[in-house]
């Protein structure tokens, strides 16, 4: 869980999401279309170096601001008992 004193600026919020979403797009046109979410990215071996510049709070924020401008879809939910 993030913190009460974690804060994005406006401007750094829209420059992680530009990122976040030209990362999303990058990885679906190198796997079939298939999306991802862009906190998945981080750590892996398909990570952007662009990611690098921004914290993992960061990413979720702008992956939040994503999903609901529209852009992304949101990060499925678990189902337990299934």
């Amino acid at each position: 869980m993030n913190s009460p004193q974690e804060h994005i600026s406006p401007e750094r919020l829209v420059e992680a999401a530009v990122v976040c979403l030209k990362a999303c797009e990058e990885y679906a046109a190198e796997h079939n279309g298939r999306s991802i979410h862009p906190s998945d990215l981080l750590g892996s071996p398909e990570q952007p170096r662009e990611l690098c510049e921004f914290t993992r709070f960061e990413v979720e924020e702008a992956a939040a601001f994503l999903v609901r401008m529209g852009y992304i879809e949101p990060r499925p939910r678990a189902t337990h008992g299934l």
